[in-house]
């Protein structure tokens, strides 16, 4: 068999049948992919929205990498760690940088969501 009949259309071959099959398995499994749940809140990878209630925040990119890098963890991600694993560069981005993203991304967190402890800093370093 080298044809089908779907649904009253012109026959599709097999061969094309699974590869759409598949592709829309691939973006279902994407989409189911896409959203992730840290503490009280949804943050979708695909929109790069976070998500509680009925508030979102947009976020750029490097925010979510940060947001999803430090829910990794349960202790401190120290400043060095976040510079080498979200941004990729060993010594040559100065610290302030990192620390730069992190105080924009709490402030837009406290003005839209009213929570100020979602991310948190102490001498170790940061988490959620």
């Amino acid at each position: 068999i080298n044809n089908l009949y779907v649904f009253n259309h012109p026959p599709i071959k097999i061969k094309k049948l699974i590869e759409k099959f598949n592709v829309e398995f691939l973006k279902q499994k994407f989409n189911e992919q896409a959203e992730v749940s840290i503490g009280r809140y949804k943050v979708n990878l695909n929109s790069r929205e976070m998500f509680f209630k009925q508030m979102n925040l947009k976020l750029t990119e490097k925010e979510i990498n940060i947001i999803i890098y430090l829910s990794k963890f349960n202790k401190s991600v120290k400043v060095e760690e976040l510079k080498s694993n979200v941004w990729g560069y060993q010594s040559v981005l100065d610290t302030h940088t990192v620390e730069t993203h992190i105080y924009r991304l709490r402030k837009k967190i406290l003005i839209k969501f009213k929570d100020d402890n979602f991310i948190i800093n102490s001498k170790t370093g940061y988490t959620i």
